[in-house]
């Protein structure tokens, strides 16, 4: 478990916690965020806010490093907490709530960073040296991949560029899983790597029916990386580019990189949720054996993305009797992600709010004929105080976003509302987000 400290030497449940010795301040931000937006820190560090309480004036975070949460924690508005990492060892950030607006949808918040995250890399050296193999260059770093199947063992070598990675850390964790799946970034790479793996087997004697296993056994060759310290997804899913980069990755990466390969080759896959745990679906008929699931019809054979050995159809005993969440492969997509801020202007007739509104295209595709339809809603269910629909937007492409304002939305004074903004396009499903109910 990771620790806060409270700089005014005491914690919401008044208990007094160690002092957190000074270190020297590398940068101050100033941030605005509303309700479950996640803010980016530095090296990995984020933190989400959760609830805002302004009636007893404090906001509740929770604290995640490459996207594991070790801590949730509520603030006091003006007081100062200093961050430590995980192992609660160093303060690597310090946060101060300056303000909760009249709304109760939106903070102002400071945070600055100390020396110690500074000091920390998201990917070092040291790091880069586990297994597999690897030389690294100036620009560049080469793995050697090395794995068994049926007696043979295989080997190949990918080179992965710096820079790349730094462009797929900056990209946003808030899509689909299959989205990471079908992600377009990584087209070439893939098909790369599906060739080698299909040249391979043809040099090892071996037929097409082996080729999606001799895959599998490379995904599975894979060690498992993780930041958690139990099984299980961290909630940081990666793309494929980034789980090769890596050289490993937990089980929701290696599910993704191995529905990424066969996809790729034109089976049909599909990626099963379980509690705590991912695996990869593999769509067959009566010539296989072993455990699946139905879908619409469709039998999706268990694959274990984790840990060499598994076969096809076996499923780990503690996953058998486990609900499962099945998403199949289909073909590319647009998704949309919207988030907002906004204030509200009271007199006393009525509450006037403006908004601010972000949709962002974090699909593999265009999305197209976008409209977004913004209302203040009411308790009573279906009923609005006030709406308005943007003007068809023609077009978003992948990895890009547009700002919308709202203005002068209006609701009766005294009466209870939330922003509610829905947004679709064409060939894209609808998104809906809300605020929290308040009253103007």
């Amino acid at each position: 478990m990771g620790c806060i400290s409270d700089d005014v030497s005491s914690n919401n449940n008044g208990q007094y916690v160690d002092q957190v010795l000074p270190e020297p301040d590398v940068d101050t931000h100033n941030v605005s965020l509303n309700k479950t937006a996640v803010l980016d820190i530095e090296n990995g560090y984020s933190l989400k806010l959760l609830e805002i309480n302004r009636n007893e004036n404090y906001v509740r975070f929770s604290f995640t490093k490459e996207g594991q949460e070790y801590l949730t924690f509520k603030l006091i508005t003006g007081n100062t907490y200093s961050i430590k990492d995980p192992n609660g060892e160093y303060a690597v950030y310090s946060v101060n709530v300056d303000k909760i607006h009249d709304n109760s949808f939106l903070i102002d918040l400071t945070y600055t960073t100390k020396a110690a995250i500074a000091r920390e890399v998201q990917v070092s050296d040291a790091d880069l040296q586990k297994v597999p193999e690897l030389s690294i260059g100036s620009d560049t770093i080469t793995r050697y991949y090395e794995w068994e199947y049926g007696g043979t063992k295989f080997s190949m070598a990918a080179e992965y560029y710096k820079n790349s990675y730094e462009v797929y850390s900056e990209r946003t964790r808030s899509r689909d899983f299959d989205q990471f799946v079908t992600d377009t970034y990584d087209d070439m790479l893939i098909s790369q790597l599906t060739s080698q793996m299909e040249e391979m087997a043809h040099d090892g004697g071996y037929g097409e029916n082996d080729i999606p296993y001799i895959t599998m056994a490379f995904v599975q060759s894979l060690p498992y990386v993780s930041d958690s310290a139990s099984a299980g997804y961290d909630e940081y899913p990666r793309f494929p580019f980034e789980t090769l980069y890596h050289g490993g990755g937990d089980c929701e990466d290696s599910s993704i990189l191995l529905a990424a390969l066969l996809y790729d080759m034109g089976y049909g896959v599909a990626l099963l949720e379980l509690p705590g745990h991912m695996a990869v679906g593999v769509k067959g008929d009566a010539d296989l054996s072993g455990s699946y699931y139905d879908y619409d019809g469709t039998k999706y054979f268990y694959l274990e993305p984790t840990n060499s050995g598994w076969d096809v159809g076996v499923i780990p005993d503690e996953y058998k009797n486990e609900s499962v969440i099945i998403t199949p492969i289909g073909s590319v997509s647009p998704e949309l992600r919207l988030t907002f801020t906004g204030a509200g202007e009271k007199n006393s007739y009525q509450t006037s709010v403006d908004l601010e509104i972000t949709i962002e295209n974090v699909g593999s595709i265009t999305a197209e004929d976008v409209v977004i339809y913004t209302a203040l809603e009411s308790t009573d269910e279906g009923m609005v105080w006030d709406q308005i629909k943007s003007d068809t937007i023609p077009s978003i492409v992948p990895e890009s976003s547009i700002t919308y304002s709202v203005s002068g939305l209006k609701v009766p004074a005294s009466e209870s509302y939330r922003v509610g903004i829905t947004a679709w396009g064409s060939n894209v499903n609808s998104e809906y987000i809300s605020s929290e109910w308040t009253s103007s």
